[in-house]
C-alpha cells in the first residue's frame, strides 16, 4: 500500500456529473481529486448530441456550446416498426452535434484552472469507510493500492460506479442497454435525426441515426424492453428494418461501444451513507431527449457540488445536515425538472405505446401514437 493522499473531496469519474460536481465545490474553495478510470479524458464515448442550455453556459462560459459544435440539427423523423408510417418533427432548439473528448477535455481543462486535480488511468478498488461513513477511496495504480483520503467521496462513476456496488445499491429495472457505433462513409439525410421503432413484447427497441457531418454519423439502439429477450445487435435491427439498414449500407464503423445508461428512472438518496454522495448515472440523472442527459447529470452535479461545500465548509455531515441537504437536493430546480420531465414524457410515452401488442397496431394507433414524439 502506498502512502495516503488527502484531499477534502475525492470524486470518482470524469464524466459530466463529476466534472460538474468538481467545479461546484471548486467555486466554493474546496480542494478536489477527480479519479479517472480512463487514460485519456473522453477516450469512452457516450452520446455526442446536446442542446445548449443557458445554465450550462453560465458555469462553463459564453461560447461553449460554439467551440464544442460540429454542427446543429433541427429536424426530426419517427418512423414506426414496419416503416409504413412517419412524423416529422422541427424543434426550436437544436441538436448540437459534438465530440465525446472535446466535450469532456474542455470541462475538464476549465475545473483544472480553479485547481481541480484530475488523475487519469487510476481505477478505484472500494470505499475506505469506517464508524458508518465515507472516508475516502482505495485505488489501483502502479501496480499496487493507494488510500485516498477524503472528507467527501462523491460517487459519479455510471451504472458500475465501486461506491454503488459498496453499498449495495439496489438496480433492478434502471439501467437498459445501448450500442453505439461511429461510422464513415456515410450517405443518407444530413438534415435530421432519425428514430425507428421496433416493437417487442417485453418493451420497445430504438435504432437512431445522428449525422455528424463529412460522410459520419452516429448510430445508436436503446433497448428499453424489461430484459426478457435477448439484445438486438445492429444486424440483427437491420434486418427487421430495411430504411434503417439502408443508412449503414457501404459505411465503415471506427467505433463501437456496448454499456448501460439508466432510463428506468432516478434513484434516492443522494447521500446514502455520510460523507458519501451521489450524482450522474449512479442515480438515474438521464433525460433520454436527444442529449439533455448530459446537461441533467452536469447540472444536478453542479448543484449537488456548491451545497455539498456549504456542508463541508459548516463542519461536516451531521444527520441533521445531511438531511437538509437532502431535502435541497431533492426540491433542486434541476432535480424536480428531471423529476417532471420523466413524468410527463418517458413515463406517458412508455404507458402509450404500453398498449401496442403488434407491429401492425403500431401503424393502425399511429396518428395518436406521433402526438408523443417531440
Amino acid at each position: 500500500m502506498h502512502a495516503a493522499s488527502y484531499s477534502q473531496v475525492v470524486v470518482i469519474g470524469a464524466g459530466p456529473a463529476g466534472l460538474g460536481v468538481s467545479l461546484g465545490l471548486a467555486s466554493k474553495g474546496i480542494s478536489v481529486i477527480i479519479i479517472e478510470l480512463q487514460e485519456k479524458l473522453g477516450s469512452v464515448r457516450r452520446g455526442e448530441t446536446i442542446r445548449a442550455d443557458k445554465h450550462m453556459e453560465e458555469i462553463l462560459g459564453q461560447g461553449f456550446f460554439d467551440r464544442i459544435t460540429i454542427k446543429k440539427v433541427n429536424k426530426r423523423r419517427y418512423f414506426s416498426h414496419t416503416g409504413k408510417c412517419h412524423v416529422d418533427r422541427t424543434i426550436k432548439n437544436p441538436n448540437i452535434i459534438f465530440a465525446w473528448p472535446d466535450l469532456i477535455q474542455e470541462i475538464a481543462a476549465q475545473a483544472e484552472r480553479i485547481g481541480v486535480r484530475v488523475l487519469t488511468g487510476v481505477g478505484v478498488k472500494t470505499l475506505l469507510g469506517g464508524c458508518g461513513r465515507a472516508q475516502g477511496v482505495i485505488v489501483e495504480m502502479n501496480g499496487g493500492e493507494a488510500e485516498y483520503l477524503a472528507h467527501t467521496v462523491f460517487s459519479c462513476g455510471g451504472c458500475n460506479d465501486p461506491a454503488s456496488q459498496y453499498i449495495k445499491q439496489e438496480r433492478t429495472g434502471i439501467d437498459m442497454p445501448v450500442a453505439k457505433r461511429l461510422v464513415r462513409g456515410y450517405t443518407g439525410p444530413e438534415d435530421r435525426l432519425e428514430y425507428h421503432f421496433h416493437h417487442r413484447p417485453s418493451g420497445l427497441v430504438v435504432g437512431t441515426m445522428f449525422p455528424r457531418g463529412g460522410g459520419e454519423a452516429e448510430f445508436i439502439l436503446l433497448d428499453t424492453s424489461s430484459g426478457k429477450d435477448t439484445p438486438l445487435t445492429f444486424d440483427k435491427f437491420s434486418r427487421h428494418h430495411p430504411q434503417f439498414s439502408r443508412l449503414l449500407e457501404g459505411t465503415q464503423t471506427y467505433y463501437e461501444l456496448q454499456t448501460r445508461i439508466p432510463l428506468g428512472g432516478m434513484l434516492y438518496p443522494f447521500s446514502p451513507w455520510p460523507g458519501l454522495v451521489m450524482a450522474g448515472d449512479v442515480l438515474g440523472h438521464v433525460q433520454a431527449r436527444g442529449g439533455s442527459g448530459i446537461r441533467t447529470s452536469f447540472l444536478i452535479g453542479h448543484a449537488a457540488g456548491i451545497l455539498a461545500a456549504d456542508v463541508i465548509h459548516s463542519g461536516g455531515w451531521s444527520q441533521d445536515k445531511m438531511k437538509r441537504f437532502e431535502h435541497l437536493m431533492r426540491t433542486h430546480p434541476h432535480v424536480r425538472s428531471l423529476r417532471l420531465h420523466n413524468l410527463i414524457y418517458s413515463n406517458l410515452r412508455s404507458r402509450i405505446f404500453g398498449f401496442i401488442d403488434t407491429a401492425e397496431e403500431m401503424d393502425k394507433k399511429w396518428n395518436i401514437l406521433k402526438v408523443a414524439l417531440r
